[in-house]
């Protein structure tokens, strides 16, 4: 009997290394991603110098470490014992407050004080620091003016600002008597730069709401009030413009339990087995109304990640075209040229920025110590440098015409009508699309 268990447990256990390793080979069976910053390590060649000097079995052993077979499903197991049994949290940037409110680390150091001793000697340091860049906006926004640019800033609250009271007892009671970003409100107050205050206005009405502002397990603002956040700034734009926009209408609530990717995104980088406790909450749906009569402008967007919800969502339905530079690094456009990572090409920044007829920058708290990423210097030194000299400026916007099939179908089609080559045709269409912008018209791509 004894020979027979024994027998079962061997073969046991040679199928349980027969199964990790065929699920790391083949991933035979699909397995949800683990989520967060996952480094990857390349499977090593092989070759006589790296195995004699012993550097191919040390790359062997951090390949496999990280491609085991079922190595999502253990990792998830073991955060999953860590937090029910231990009440541990194995992302070190995560902490857990009251009601099991979620805060990530760089909010925390934020509040009480840490990022700003990390960067400054002293608060009055910090001050000068803000009315330096504070006095640099205004520079921006009046070599905007000069092409006929608005400007508009958005202070988006955090959840350590807005709710402090479900933060850690340990942070709660370490909360630092000044905030780099309400010394930024002040200085825009005083020095009249067009802006919006989400931070305090969140703080008056935090109570008042039925659905929390924040979500339990997210760091971003909750999708519930992203109509609101889009209304707001519609409105703001009306007020500092001309232009006539659209308005939002919610056409349904939409309470769920079915969270959206960042209202779980601190839960998603826990990898837990199972989800936690998810109270109903509502996820919106809206649409814009007037858009008949709405002016339809173009918008260049200078933000953190607090401007990903109103990207993927109906607000930027209203304008022409909207270009985001995210940390004034990486571009997402809704045109398919202008959508890079990294910024490819300076004259295409050139383009971006002149053909604005908004540049709006969001950020939120812990972003102040790199004030816009320097897009009061970037914007102030394209609007400088122009379109470079008339040769290579027209052969860009060439190439720009032609690899874009919709404009040039049209050049084609003019081409036709109007009785003259191609070539003369898009060589036309170039210059009369450069004398636009160096006289920001707004018109049709092609005139004759």
């Amino acid at each position: 009997m004894k020979s027979r268990i024994c027998a079962i447990l061997c073969l046991l256990t040679m199928l349980g290394f027969v199964a990790l390793f065929v699920q790391g080979q083949w991933h035979l069976f699909p397995l949800k991603p683990l989520y967060g910053y996952i480094p990857v390590t390349e499977k090593p060649d092989f070759t006589i110098d790296n195995f004699a000097s012993g550097n191919y079995q040390n790359c062997c052993e951090d390949y496999i470490r990280e491609n085991f077979g079922f190595r999502e499903f253990f990792i998830r197991t073991y955060n999953q014992a860590a937090y029910t049994c231990f009440g541990t949290i194995t992302n070190e940037n995560i902490k857990e407050g009251r009601n099991h409110e979620l805060y990530l680390n760089m909010y925390l150091d934020d509040i009480t004080g840490k990022t700003l001793k990390d960067h400054y000697s002293t608060v009055e340091e910090a001050k000068a620091d803000a009315q330096r860049n504070a006095q640099e906006t205004l520079r921006l926004i009046k070599a905007l003016s000069l092409h006929n640019i608005k400007f508009l800033y958005v202070f988006a609250p955090s959840k350590t600002l807005v709710y402090p009271e479900n933060m850690p007892k340990n942070y709660r009671d370490s909360i630092f008597d000044f905030s780099l970003q309400e010394y930024y409100i002040e200085l825009f107050k005083e020095n009249d730069i067009p802006h919006i205050d989400f931070l305090n206005y969140f703080r008056a009405i935090k109570d008042t709401v039925t659905y929390p502002l924040y979500p339990r397990a997210g760091s971003h603002w909750a999708e519930s009030v992203i109509p609101f956040v889009a209304d707001s700034i519609y409105r703001k734009i009306e007020e500092i413009t001309d232009l006539k926009m659209p308005s939002v209408k919610v056409v349904d609530e939409n309470i769920t339990k079915h969270y959206s990717g960042p209202d779980s995104e601190l839960e998603a980088t826990m990898n837990l087995l199972f989800p936690l406790n998810r109270p109903a909450i509502p996820r919106p749906i809206f649409t814009l109304t007037d858009t008949l009569d709405a002016d339809k402008p173009n918008l260049l967007v200078v933000s953190d990640s607090y401007f990903n919800q109103l990207r993927e969502s109906p607000f930027v339905k209203a304008f022409n075209h909207w270009d985001n530079w995210l940390y004034n690094r990486d571009i997402y456009s809704s045109r398919e040229r202008f959508n890079w990572n990294q910024l490819k090409r300076e004259f295409d920044a050139v383009i971006v920025l002149q053909e604005a007829d908004i540049v709006m920058a969001i950020f939120t708290a812990p972003m102040y110590y790199d004030f816009m990423f320097g897009f009061a210097q970037t914007g102030q030194e394209l609007l400088e440098k122009g379109y470079f000299n008339e040769e290579e400026a027209f052969a860009i916007v060439e190439e720009m015409i032609i690899s874009d099939s919709v404009w040039y179908s049209k050049v084609k089609e003019k081409a036709i009508e109007w009785e003259i080559s191609e070539e003369e045709c898009l060589s036309r269409s170039v210059r009369y699309w450069l004398d636009l912008q160096k006289n920001k018209i707004k018109q049709p791509q092609i005139e004759q």
